[in-house]
């Protein structure tokens, strides 16, 4: 077979013989073509080596965990005051833990931490068992959060229980305890007049200290006799109110005037009404009235009206 004469190239012209090194490259790309389209592709890993942003970039301290917890219980519409509640405890775990020396880190405290070091510690104080149970329930709420949301492996405090509390009576003002609580707030005061309306509007409505510094002007529905109330976890609902109460209510409103804050209850400097303050008003009342033998608290007013609306419900 005849081989193929390479091209000939006119002597003269522009165009000139390639060299021997074109025909040596042509010959090793083609080459190269034939064992990449024969060779297999290598597929990558879908891993990624690198480290990503994560929620914390090192491990969380005490106080990331904490806070991650409240953000929680606010997305959850628990009021300021449960809130503080479990701020306080947790704070307070960590203080009994330190205190005795022992592991103070949320993600490597055990069950033996919390059964022995803070509830043998807080039995050893002789707290009153409300306080020590209400504790614990803290724990097992914090911790659960932690471990369903994958930031503990294991729940430490699933296996903490209630301690035993004594099951006392219910304490309840008697009538005549009522009457001379009443006549202590001098309603030629503004202080007094708001005092007095307060005091029946406990005893009307049963509602909580906290419920009640809640109120809002708008939340007062007069011609119906009824407050928009916002309970626990941001529940609303309505609560009625007697006549007694709704003129002492009128003559409060009279005094209280037109203010820039729109709580219902204001102090003298016309800031809104604090807690703190209330409860030592109305204690103060009991100590003048010399009633003894149970706490005067906004909490007995609102035992004090669930025993007369149960014993009025069984009279009918």
């Amino acid at each position: 077979m005849c081989r193929s004469s390479p091209p000939m190239y006119a002597i003269g012209t522009k165009q000139a013989a390639p060299s021997n090194r074109f025909f040596v490259m042509s010959r090793n790309a083609k080459k190269k073509g034939r064992c990449l389209m024969n060779s297999p592709v290598k597929r990558r890993t879908n891993r990624v080596f690198t480290q990503t942003d994560r929620s914390f970039s090192t491990q969380p301290s005490n106080e990331e965990w904490i806070n991650l917890f409240l953000q929680d219980c606010r997305s959850r519409n628990l009021s300021q005051r449960s809130i503080a509640y479990y701020d306080s405890t947790l704070h307070y775990l960590l203080q009994v833990l330190e205190e005795q020396q022992q592991c103070a880190d949320f993600d490597q405290i055990t069950a033996d931490n919390l059964q022995r070091h803070f509830l043998g510690y807080m039995l050893e104080k002789q707290l009153a068992p409300q306080t020590i149970n209400g504790r614990l329930s803290c724990c097992r709420i914090f911790f659960r959060f932690l471990h369903r949301n994958g930031h503990i492996p294991t729940n430490p405090a699933s296996a903490l229980t209630s301690v035993k509390a004594p099951k006392d009576a219910i304490a309840t003002f008697s009538n005549d305890e009522l009457v001379r609580l009443l006549r202590q707030p001098d309603q030629s005061t503004f202080t007094g007049l708001r005092d007095y309306t307060i005091l029946l509007l406990f005893l009307d409505t049963g509602i909580r200290i906290g419920e009640l510094l809640g109120l809002r002007i708008d939340d007062l529905h007069m011609h119906e006799m009824e407050l928009r109330v916002m309970g626990k976890g941001a529940k609303e609902r309505r609560v009625p109110f007697q006549k007694t109460c709704a003129k002492a209510l009128r003559a409060y409103l009279v005094e209280r005037g037109d203010l820039p804050t729109p709580a219902l209850f204001v102090s003298i400097d016309n800031q809104p009404l604090q807690i703190r303050s209330l409860q030592d008003r109305i204690h103060d009342y009991g100590l003048i009235a010399k009633i003894t033998g149970l706490r005067v608290s906004p909490h007995t007013f609102r035992h004090t009206m669930a025993k007369s609306a149960t014993c009025s419900a069984i009279t009918a």
